[in-house]
């Protein structure tokens, strides 16, 4: 997946998913790519504030499950590590990053979206936390920043029964921070950001920094627990579901 770059000259970056055709999946090479993308960024003088979005009508619908094939666990483990770093990257980041979500923000799309200090979303988006519907757990520090947005309980029970919720819930338990007519979400995203770049940056360092200091834990835990949860039996039953669009037969293994 390539990730699509553009540059205002009000100073705004506007980094686009864009492989529309899937629904664009958030796989290795996209975070790498990702990655890369708000180092420059973080780095640009020019720059005054990002926003992650995604092209063909959808945030991103999830991790890319070519990308969840068994492989080592070394090999899962050094691609962790990209997650910890570009999720890192942007919790930390040290100019406005807002997502501006249209249609599905789902699984790893979700995580994603989380992981913007600020999220702008149209009123027909769509969130959903769908990891266990392939035998795994939630990764890309979704274990920290959901609750963190919405608080433990609500946050497991989104986690554990795959609830889709619909973008005026997710305003009202504070998952979204501002709501946009379908198709406008972009818009409102970026005005938004190019006004919180007016404020002075060193406090805003010190805040982000402040509430991401959980993050590293979970995604620590992640980059441990789910390389195993990719080799299990139940994890490649629901690979084979979701391409063959049955239901899955986990047997805990």
């Amino acid at each position: 997946m390539s990730i699509e770059t553009q540059r205002g000259e009000d100073g705004l970056l506007v980094l686009t998913l864009n492989e529309p055709e899937r629904r664009n999946p958030v796989g290795h090479k996209a975070r790498q790519a990702l990655s890369a993308a708000l180092s420059g960024a973080a780095a640009d003088d020019a720059v005054r504030a990002v926003v992650i979005t995604g092209a063909g009508g959808h945030f991103s619908g999830g991790g890319d499950i070519r990308d969840q094939g068994e492989r080592s666990l070394g090999a899962h483990r050094e691609r962790f590590a990209v997650i910890s770093d570009v999720i890192t990257r942007m919790a930390r980041f040290p100019k406005p990053l807002v997502a501006a979500v249209e249609g599905w923000a789902a699984g790893g799309g979700f995580a994603l979206a989380l992981a913007c200090p600020t999220i702008v979303a149209s009123r027909d988006a769509r969130f959903v936390a769908s990891f266990t519907k392939i035998a795994l757990m939630p990764d890309m520090g979704l274990l920290s920043t959901l609750p963190a947005r919405i608080g433990p309980a609500r946050a497991r029970r989104l986690i554990l029964t795959n609830r889709v919720v619909g973008a005026p819930e997710a305003e009202a338990l504070g998952i979204v921070d501002a709501l946009a007519e379908p198709g406008e979400a972009l818009r409102a995203a970026s005005a938004l950001a190019l006004a919180e770049a007016e404020g002075a940056v060193l406090p805003r360092q010190f805040i982000l920094d402040w509430f991401a200091r959980d993050l590293a834990e979970a995604l620590e835990y992640e980059q441990t627990l789910q390389p195993l949860l990719l080799n299990s039996a139940d994890a490649a039953e629901g690979r084979a579901a979701f391409a063959e669009k049955r239901p899955p037969r986990f047997r805990g293994c």
